[in-house]
C-alpha cells in the first residue's frame, strides 16, 4: 500500500503529533471559540508551506480587508510579504455571500481555484456561511456538494469556524471532515493556557489527548503531552553504576546508583539534599559525563556560590559544557510545557546525569494533582528509556522523621530512596543518612552520621540504634 503524502505544517512539534503532517487533499475543520488561535494556526501553516513552494487561496467570509489581515500577520516571524499575491492569494467570499447569495458560493470557489490553482484552500469563517443559510436542510445539501467538488479539485482544505465542543458531533459539516482540530483554553489563577486536541484524522496515526500550545512572536508552538503508557516501561536495563564520589556512600550502594534509575533524596531543610545531588553530578563530570541541574529553589548564581563554600569548583565543568544549571521559577511552572522541555534539553545536550531540585517546590504550585502524577510517571519512563540516571530531591517537613511524604506519593515511582534526617544525641543534633530502598542492589541498611564541611560531605560512623529511636 502506497504511503499517503503529507502536508508538513512546519510548526514546532505539530508534525510529530501528526506522524509527519496532514494528509494531502484532506478536508480539515479547525474549531474553537473566538481568540483560541484558530486563524493564527492555519496562517502559520500556509506561510510555512509557501516557503516549500506551495500556493494557498485564503477566502474570508467576514468584512476583514486584506490590509487589516496583513497588519495583524506582520507581528509574527513566519509572515513574509514576499508571498502576498504569489503564494498567498486573498479572496473576499463574504462579498459574494452578501451580494449574490449562497447559491453562487460554489461557482465562485470553482472560478477562484481554476484561476489560481492553489495547493491549499482556506475558508475563514465557515461557520459564518452556515449562519447565512435559511435552514439546516439547505445547508446540509450545500456541504455535501462542496465536499464532492473539493475531492475533484485536489486541494488540502481548512475550514475555520467558531464552534463549541458540543457542536462537533451534531453539525453536518463535521460528517464530511477528514480531520477535526479543536482549540480551547483553560483559565487558571495565574495565567491562561491554550490546548489543542485532534479529534479525527483519516489516513494517519496521531497522538490523542490534549496538547499545550502557545502563541508567541514566532507563531504557534506545540508542546506534546508526555503520557504514561505501558510500552514506555520497555527499556534496556544496563548493569553500570553511577557513584557520588563519596567512598563510604558508594560502598553502601554496592558501587553507586544503577544506571538509568530514578533516585529520591528526601530530607528536612538544611540536611544537604542539594549538596549531595550536586556531588553526584560532579562525580560524573570528573569522569567526562554530562550533567544537568534544574533548580526550582535557588537561582544559578546563588547555587554556584553555595557549592563553592564546600570546596567544589564548578566553573571548569560549566565552561566546558559537562555541567549545566538552569533555574526555573516554580511560580511560572507549566507541567505540560515543562515535561517536554526537560526531554528536549536532555536529548540536545546528551545528558547522562540529571538532578531536579526540588520536586517539592513545584508540587505545591500544581492545581491538578492527577496530571502532576502522570507528568512525573511519564517523565520517569522517558528518562529511563534514555538511560539518564536521575535524582529528585524532596523536602521532608518533619525534620526528625524518615518518612517520605509528598502529595503525589512519588516515592512509589522511584527506584532508590536516600533519607537525610536529624537525630538528637545527648542534647546534640546530628545529621544521619540511610538508604531506604535501592532496587536490584544489596544495599547497606545502617544509618550513618555525616557532616557537611568546607571540604565537602564526610560520612562518619554507624549510629547506635538506641540513638535513632530517641
Amino acid at each position: 500500500m502506497k504511503k499517503m503524502d503529507k502536508l508538513k505544517t512546519g510548526i514546532k512539534n505539530f508534525d510529530n503529533i501528526l506522524s509527519g503532517g496532514i494528509p494531502v487533499y484532506s478536508l480539515n475543520i479547525i474549531s474553537g471559540s473566538p481568540g483560541s488561535g484558530k486563524t493564527i494556526l492555519v496562517q502559520n501553516i500556509i506561510f510555512n508551506s509557501a516557503r516549500d513552494g506551495l500556493k494557498s487561496l485564503y477566502l474570508t467570509t467576514i468584512s476583514e480587508s486584506q490590509f487589516k489581515m496583513v497588519r495583524h500577520l506582520q507581528e509574527f516571524e513566519f509572515f513574509s510579504d514576499d508571498f502576498l499575491g504569489d503564494k498567498f492569494i486573498y479572496g473576499d467570499l463574504g462579498a459574494v455571500l452578501r451580494k449574490q447569495g449562497t447559491e453562487k458560493v460554489l461557482a465562485y470557489l470553482t472560478e477562484m481555484i481554476k484561476k489560481h490553482q492553489p495547493n491549499i484552500l482556506v475558508i475563514d469563517s465557515f461557520k459564518a456561511i452556515r449562519d447565512i443559510f435559511p435552514d439546516e436542510k439547505t445547508f446540509k445539501a450545500f456541504v455535501f456538494d462542496l465536499a464532492a467538488a473539493l475531492s475533484v479539485w485536489e486541494v488540502t482544505v481548512f475550514l475555520i469556524g467558531e464552534y463549541e465542543e458540543k457542536e462537533l458531533t451534531q453539525l453536518s459539516e463535521f460528517a464530511i471532515a477528514d480531520g477535526i482540530f479543536h482549540l480551547y483554553g483553560q483559565g487558571e489563577k495565574r495565567f491562561q493556557k491554550r490546548y489543542l486536541r485532534i479529534l479525527k484524522m483519516r489516513g494517519t496515526h496521531f497522538e490523542q489527548g490534549e496538547h499545550l500550545f502557545q502563541i508567541s512572536s514566532a507563531g504557534i508552538e506545540v508542546y506534546p503531552r508526555i503520557k504514561p503508557e505501558g510500552k514506555g516501561l520497555q527499556y534496556e536495563v544496563r548493569s553500570g553504576r553511577k557513584g557520588f564520589g563519596i567512598t563510604e556512600l558508594d560502598e553502601m550502594l554496592s558501587g553507586g546508583l544503577k544506571e538509568g534509575t530514578i533516585t529520591l533524596i528526601s530530607g528536612g531543610t538544611g540536611t544537604g539534599k542539594t549538596a549531595l545531588a550536586l556531588k553526584f553530578l560532579l562525580d560524573g563530570a570528573e569522569k567526562g559525563e554530562k550533567g544537568l541541574v534544574l533548580s526550582f529553589e535557588e537561582p544559578v548564581v546563588q547555587l554556584i556560590d553555595n557549592v563553592r563554600s564546600l570546596g567544589w569548583e564548578l566553573d571548569k565543568y560549566l565552561a566546558d559544557g559537562r555541567l549545566d544549571i538552569r533555574f526555573i521559577s516554580p511560580i511560572e511552572l507549566d507541567v505540560d510545557k515543562h515535561a517536554f522541555e526537560i526531554m528536549d534539553m536532555v536529548g540536545e545536550n546528551r545528558v547522562d546525569r540529571l538532578v531536579i531540585d526540588s520536586i517539592s517546590s513545584f508540587e505545591s504550585s500544581v492545581i491538578d494533582l492527577q496530571k502532576y502524577k502522570d507528568y512525573l510517571w511519564a517523565l520517569g519512563q522517558q528518562l529511563k528509556r534514555r538511560h539518564v540516571t536521575t535524582i529528585f530531591t524532596v523536602l521532608n517537613e518533619d525534620l526528625f522523621s524518615p518518612v517520605v511524604v509528598t502529595k503525589a506519593q512519588i516515592s512509589l515511582m522511584t527506584d532508590n530512596i536516600i533519607i537525610l534526617r536529624y537525630v538528637e544525641d545527648d542534647s546534640n543534633v546530628k545529621k544521619v543518612l540511610g538508604i531506604l530502598k535501592a532496587r536490584g542492589t544489596n544495599h547497606n541498611k545502617d544509618f550513618r552520621e555525616y557532616e557537611i564541611t568546607p571540604n565537602g560531605i564526610n560520612i562518619l560512623g554507624k549510629l547506635d540504634r538506641a540513638n535513632m529511636l530517641r
